[in-house]
């Protein structure tokens, strides 16, 4: 049975974590909660938000600097679409392009001998190294701009963003601000403090859907 063999060390990663996050927030999005955006399409940022959170955790993989620069865009498009510059479905078009984008881009990748981007040795160096971490820099940005931002002057978004302050939001808007330090950790420190980082990023991603879900199910929100 050796062909099933699990190595939890390449799947329990904080970029798998982010990953999942995404697929699983916009199925639920597609699926149970699809009702609230047929009462009010405001909601249907939800869409394009979890598309950026797949583009940065499946750009991860790919390793190649295009792809990642790509990942980068999209992460940080996350602000303008929370501070209500476009209505849901641009928003949704554009994270939904790049994503396109970044698939495009990795099998081009794949039948290349050198990579499309392919700078001097010390900036590829540095990008391969930083690139990411600016991704998950942008991901970050999403709880910013919810407590900096919209928590307590939503009034000016309104247009095209419904009033957040659900118990659920909050929360996984919060613990974002720890996953991002574990993502960027993980990629240069295995252990610290005897704490193993990837698998350590991988529970709390999962913590961030499951505890929200738990709040939604005992407060309704």
């Amino acid at each position: 049975m050796g062909y099933l063999h699990f190595d939890k060390d390449k799947v329990m990663t904080a970029s798998n974590g982010i990953l999942i996050q995404g697929v699983l927030w916009l199925i639920f999005w597609l699926g149970p909660a699809f009702f609230l955006f047929r009462e009010d399409s405001r909601w249907g940022h939800n869409f394009a938000i979890p598309l950026a959170f797949i583009t940065v955790g499946m750009s991860y993989h790919f390793r190649m600097i295009s792809c990642q620069f790509v990942a980068v865009i999209a992460a940080f498009l996350i602000v303008p679409t929370l501070l209500a510059f476009w209505p849901w479905y641009i928003g949704t078009i554009i994270e939904a392009g790049l994503l396109i984008t970044v698939l495009v881009l990795y099998f081009i990748e794949k039948r290349r001998e050198t990579e499309l981007l392919n700078p001097n040795r010390r900036l590829k160096i540095w990008l391969k190294m930083h690139l990411m971490t600016f991704a998950y820099i942008g991901l970050a940005h999403m709880a910013l701009t919810f407590f900096l931002v919209r928590w307590s002057n939503p009034d000016p978004f309104t247009d095209y963003l419904p009033v957040e302050h659900e118990v659920s939001t909050t929360i996984f808007n919060g613990m974002l601000f720890v996953l991002v330090p574990l993502a960027i950790l993980e990629r240069f420190v295995k252990k610290t403090g005897g704490v193993e980082v990837q698998k350590a990023g991988f529970i709390w991603a999962m913590l961030m859907i499951i505890i929200p879900l738990l709040s939604i199910n005992l407060t309704g929100q």
